[in-house]
């Protein structure tokens, strides 16, 4: 094959001004680049034959390549010659008929190859795509018809093997496709119903009232009903609170508390935030740069993941959101690091972007939505003592040990046998075309971080000023919108299911206080761990385990907080600070074992569509955060004693 003579900016320039993607935004643009081969031809060389299977489509890069029907032997009839910028391939990839012509390359000649999964993948994905599609076919079918030149027509081919395979993985995702779905919605909800009404018509338990027993069954009927998924949890939420209210457990004012809380608006300031920042492409610039420039190997590849995300979670406090944002970027970016999808060393950096992007949502009070919530119930003394700072202060030993001790693992469960390491290594050709399709940092991108930058260190300036970090979030928010950035669609992709769940979940302190609960509650949680008062390693390892059991039962989300609600005023009988109570819990609850418990791990699983990984080969990472979170936890101890938080 010739040597390409093209300059190597060439590419970008070229794939920016195919009208098949003239209405896709660059970082989707830069997020396909990936998956194009360069492929190079010599003169008079056949790119494929009439009659051949649709499997790729090609944008013409240097030189030229003409369509022929026919057979050179017979004497073949040339069509059309399409030179730089002009693509082909692409109707037989949308029709799934064989092709309709020959193609040759005229001289030496050079293009872009991108295989039909993932060219009808873009299509799925990108509306924009099918309309400039569908504008491109149309001017073609205008041109044949003037011309006379009709396709050589054929019946619809079977699926290729590949699409069907992808076909049933992506089936596989969907709730409709697993086992039983017809018995799950009315079991669950029949169990859900039978746990509401048996506590409302029996007696409660020794020390407890009856609106507390009823404020219980609300929350054992939402078992069910969050472990199957049967309805959002925006809906979930109101109808809670509207059972708590016209059950008469708590007046509607206290029912709804949650939501007058400036931590319910520090959520829904920073969701808007990260939707903001997300949009405007920054998150993947980051990633892509620093991965494509760090050093160390398959250890520095995943390290670097890793601390990406635990960097970038202040100022993107929803983790699930982090993850799914970074999720289908993910798989380009490791395949461009040159490993297989579905590999060891594939599913080991898609684990260590899990750690950092998920799992690490303690590490700082706005690097997960669950840690403010937890911080919300927490008593308003230790909470007014304890602001993003000390939160930050508090959290470091154990999310220090627990980041380096995952690393660690990953390295070595999921480090490339000879078999498995990257034949060239990191692919820079790619890279490069990525980085230069993203053009330089835009406006808003400039905006985003700057804005970013000076609300972390809000945060961390509290004590300083003495803002609530719920009012910085807001600020920010408005800078972003005179900057013309926060728009109407801004706010409708905020999630604002979960922002009523979460007001639900911050007046839940409230209920239980008023109801009894929470005594009730702290007096079990006594019993269970009362021979552990006066010795702190023992106690947090036994919150540890309650954290870990409650997960399996109760989405991270609400598990977390109804633990610090439970453990927090029995944490002074065994020294400890009541805040240490809620990060152990924000910790400990956000395991991965059993893939219906962390709503990050299924982001990520779902958001990579499979292919990186399955479950079998993340169990062993799921085991060892357990493991790790478990030793961090309780080596934190002697550093928390240190500091004066025991």
């Amino acid at each position: 094959m010739p040597k390409s003579a093209i300059p190597e900016d060439e590419p970008a320039r070229i794939l920016a001004r195919v009208p098949l993607f003239a209405a896709v935004d660059r970082v989707t643009l830069a997020k396909l680049a990936v998956h194009f081969e360069r492929v190079r031809f010599g003169p008079g060389e056949v790119v494929f034959e009439e009659g051949d299977p649709g499997d790729a489509f090609y944008v013409v890069l240097h030189g030229a390549f003409s369509d022929y029907v026919g057979s050179p032997d017979a004497g073949d009839t040339r069509l059309a010659t399409r030179g730089p910028g002009a693509t082909f391939g692409d109707i037989a990839l949308l029709s799934n008929r064989p092709r309709s012509t020959t193609v040759r390359a005229d001289g030496a000649a050079e293009a872009l190859r991108l295989e039909r999964g993932r060219f009808l993948g873009l299509v799925a994905e990108e509306p924009a795509v099918a309309l400039a599609i569908a504008a491109t076919l149309s001017e073609r079918v205008w041109l044949a018809n003037v011309r006379g030149v009709g396709t050589v027509g054929a019946p619809p081919s079977e699926p290729l093997a590949g699409d069907r395979r992808r076909r049933r993985a992506t089936a596989d995702l969907t709730p409709e496709s697993r086992p039983g779905p017809s018995l799950a919605r009315p079991l669950g909800g029949g169990l859900a119903g039978l746990i509401l009404v048996a506590t409302w018509v029996s007696p409660p338990p020794a020390g407890l009232d009856p609106a507390g027993w009823r404020a219980l069954g609300t929350l054992g009927a939402m078992v069910p009903m969050l472990a199957l998924e049967l309805l959002p949890e925006g809906i979930l939420a109101l109808m809670t609170i509207a059972a708590w209210t016209l059950g008469g457990v708590v007046p509607g004012r206290t029912g709804l508390a949650g939501f007058a809380t400036p931590s319910w608006l520090l959520v829904v300031a920073v969701l808007a935030f990260g939707s903001v920042l997300a949009s405007t492409g920054l998150l993947y610039r980051l990633a892509l740069g620093i991965v494509g420039r760090v050093r160390g190997g398959f250890g520095g590849q995943a390290t670097a993941l890793a601390l990406t995300g635990v960097v970038l979670g202040p100022a993107v406090p929803n983790a699930t959101g982090r993850v799914a944002f970074l999720a289908p970027a993910l798989g380009e970016l490791i395949e461009a690091l040159g490993y297989a999808p579905g590999s060891r060393p594939a599913a080991g950096l898609a684990l260590a972007a899990l750690m950092g992007f998920g799992q690490m949502g303690a590490v700082f009070l706005t690097s997960s939505t669950t840690a403010v919530l937890a911080h919300a119930v927490l008593p308003a003394d230790a909470r007014a003592a304890a602001g993003w700072v000390g939160w930050a202060v508090a959290a470091a030993p154990a999310n220090a040990l627990l980041l380096t001790g995952m690393l660690v693992a990953i390295v070595w469960l999921y480090r490339p046998r000879p078999g498995e390491r990257p034949a060239g290594g990191i692919r820079p050709g790619v890279l490069a075309l990525q980085r230069a399709l993203l053009g330089r940092p835009s406006r808003a991108e400039w905006l985003c971080l700057a804005t970013g930058a000076g609300l972390v260190l809000g945060f961390a300036t509290q004590p300083l000023h003495g803002v609530d970090p719920a009012w910085l979030a807001v600020l920010a928010l408005g800078a972003l919108a005179a900057g013309g950035l926060v728009k109407a669609d801004t706010l409708r992709g905020v999630n604002w299911s979960f922002a009523l769940f979460f007001g639900m979940l911050a007046s839940l302190s409230e209920v239980l206080a008023v109801t009894g609960v929470d005594r009730w509650l702290a007096g079990l949680v006594e019993s269970a761990t009362g021979g552990l008062a006066g010795a702190p390693v023992a106690f947090v390892a036994g919150l540890a385990v309650l954290g870990v059991l409650a997960s399996l039962i109760l989405r991270w989300q609400a598990a977390a907080p109804l633990l610090t609600i439970a453990a927090a005023p029995v944490a002074a009988a065994a020294g400890l600070s009541p805040l240490l109570v809620a990060i152990v819990a924000t910790i400990a609850c956000n395991g991965f074992l059993v893939p219906y418990q962390s709503t990050t791990y299924l982001a990520l699983y779902q958001g990579t569509g499979g292919r990186l990984f399955d479950h079998r080969l993340a169990r062993p990472a799921a085991l060892a955060y357990g493991a790790a979170s478990l030793l961090a936890l309780c080596a934190s101890v002697p550093v928390w004693r240190w500091i004066g938080l025991l």
